[in-house]
């Protein structure tokens, strides 16, 4: 019989406890709460399995009885945020728009919340924990009523988680560049001025010259971003509107 890769099986509570060794002081539950204290407040950069160790007043040796390495951990910590960050429950009274709407817009809040859950590398498995997977089904939830096959179904929602994650990440880490750069360097606009040219680039020279580009470099606001998604939202879901509404004509 198969086996569940290393880390799915504690998200899971398949992993058998070790037999020998000292008597556990610890559980996997603390280890992983104390990493996403200081994912969430120093980012990932500062984490290891020395910091989290030193968080809780242990040795990191005593960690490795309870998580095996620091990707397993990182694995955890992700399953974890998204499980207790519950995914909104379908409104049967609603339409699938709505109830879609609300899963995306809380998924924007918990990328948003945990900063640090887009860096950590996706692994070379699909998500597969109880708090991704719950994720996963009730977005499906809200299609239930629909007419779309199962695989379009999928794709649907892979679309938003694809958008969701794009549209937050590239926030952070203009944000994030926008703080590192300071005053004195030119804003992009200014750059782009400098190097578009009329003849090899024409559209984007219009663009340019309709000041799009233009305004200082400090970030993107709540405001600019809220609008972002609200625009990226409505065309996906107009388009998936409109999906629908043709495998409703061909039954």
């Amino acid at each position: 019989m198969p086996e569940l890769p290393p880390g799915v099986d504690v998200l899971w509570g398949r992993r058998e406890p070790a037999k020998r060794g000292p008597r556990p002081n610890l559980s996997v539950e603390q280890i992983v709460d104390a990493a996403i204290d200081i994912a969430s407040t120093e980012g990932l950069g500062p984490l290891s399995m020395n910091r989290v160790a030193e968080k809780l007043g242990k040795s990191a040796m005593s960690l490795y009885r309870y998580v095996r390495s620091k990707d397993e951990l990182l694995q955890l910590m992700t399953d974890v945020s998204a499980l207790k960050a519950a995914p909104p429950e379908p409104d049967e009274s609603l339409g699938w728009r709505p109830n879609l709407e609300r899963w995306a817009y809380a998924l924007v809040g918990l990328y948003r919340s945990h900063n640090w859950v887009l860096h950590v590398p996706l692994g070379p498995t699909p998500p597969i924990g109880p708090g991704q997977l719950t994720w996963l089904d009730r977005a499906l939830a809200c299609l239930r009523r629909t007419q779309l096959p199962a695989e379009v179904q999928i794709g649907v929602v892979m679309l938003l988680l694809t958008f969701i994650r794009g549209q937050v990440r590239m926030t952070q880490e203009i944000n994030l560049e926008a703080v590192d750069l300071g005053s004195g360097q030119p804003t992009y606009g200014e750059m782009v001025r400098m190097v578009v040219d009329k003849e090899r680039l024409p559209d984007l020279a219009r663009l340019v010259d309709d000041g799009v580009f233009d305004g200082p470099d400090t970030g993107i606001t709540e405001q600019e971003f809220d609008l972002e998604v609200q625009f990226g939202f409505m065309m996906i879901f107009d388009g998936i509107e409109r999906l629908i509404a043709a495998h409703e004509e061909e039954q």
